[in-house]
């Protein structure tokens, strides 16, 4: 059955490096699919935080530990957030889309304070 690796069964110990790495191969091949999804349901909980909290220049920090814009590719395979600029966006149309519920100090709060 196991030719030349001498394995005899599935239950072989000997079969233990091999699972390990097609494992292996598979987390790393669906790792950007993973991050796909989980991108989706972070976006999706962003637009559930700014609906609530009504306070979308809270993303604006994003920048300072975040990098803003990456490439697609690279948002692609290595982000499991949306980027920076993403969320800003989003936010920013939110903002631009309730104007009428947004509070004065929300509306008179400027977007950078100069540092």
């Amino acid at each position: 059955m196991g030719g030349g690796w001498d394995v005899r069964g599935i239950t072989d110990i000997a079969v233990l490096p091999l699972a390990v790495i097609v494992l292996s191969l598979f987390s790393f091949l669906m790792t950007p699919v993973i991050n796909s999804i989980t991108r989706t349901m972070e976006f999706e909980a962003d637009m559930y935080g700014l609906n609530a909290a009504r306070q979308p220049d809270g993303d604006m920090l994003l920048g300072e530990y975040r990098k803003l814009d990456p490439g697609r590719v690279e948002e692609f395979i290595f982000f499991d957030h949306p980027s920076g600029r993403t969320r800003i966006t989003a936010a920013m149309r939110r903002k631009a889309e309730h104007l009428d519920t947004a509070s004065a100090e929300e509306m008179a709060r400027p977007l950078f304070d100069g540092k």
